[in-house]
């Protein structure tokens, strides 16, 4: 139980500094449009993907701890929620490595390096996670929502897992808009030179 709240609070870390990062480049990447602003949208969809997937385990913990759900139920949310996030955090984070891998190899930098390293090794574990762990979620949703299974626990797993993607979304666009509201924009020379190729 200690180690899976270390991974609660690392994950909550992650995404709530994905967020900030990309509500500071939020403003200007909207001036600029193109790649920087797919990026800044990237970073949200990772920020949120992350916040909702640990708002979601707190939830399903409580509701099971709680006596609201069965374990079995508990663990139909959990797959649930799983289904619906891992693609915002596969593609998200495809983007996001190459992206970095681009940076680390224009700007040669060794924290650059270690930043590509870090999200190539992320991607190749979600991922590899992912195929694995799709087919047997989709097998157990099926059978709870679908199959001949009890559905004494599907009306509040669908509560759970709505409002946890709703909060991680709301959160994420909160930290966002709010970092962005406060970040200096640059001056009209400085963004005119920033648009023009090097």
């Amino acid at each position: 139980m200690g180690v899976l709240f270390l991974l609660l609070c690392l994950n909550i870390a992650i995404s709530i500094w994905n967020a900030y990062a990309t509500g500071k480049a939020w403003v200007e990447a909207k001036y600029v449009g193109g790649w920087p602003r797919f990026m800044t949208w990237m970073g949200a969809i990772m920020a949120a993907s992350g916040l909702s997937w640990c708002i979601l385990i707190l939830l399903i913990l409580g509701a099971v701890s709680g006596g609201k759900l069965t374990p079995y139920w508990g663990e139909v949310g959990m797959d649930l929620g799983y289904i619906l996030i891992v693609p915002g955090i596969l593609f998200s984070g495809l983007m996001i490595t190459i992206d970095s891998w681009a940076r680390a190899f224009r700007t040669r930098g060794i924290l650059n390096y270690g930043v590509a390293g870090y999200n190539s090794f992320a991607q190749v574990y979600n991922t590899y996670h992912a195929i694995r762990g799709v087919g047997p979620a989709f097998a157990k949703v099926f059978e709870a929502f679908v199959g001949k299974g009890k559905k004494n626990g599907s009306a509040l797993v669908l509560i759970l897992v709505v409002f946890a993607l709703a909060a991680g979304i709301l959160i994420t666009a909160a930290i966002i808009h709010h970092v962005a509201a406060g970040a200096p924009l640059p001056s009209y020379e400085e963004a005119q030179n920033r648009l023009q190729p090097a």
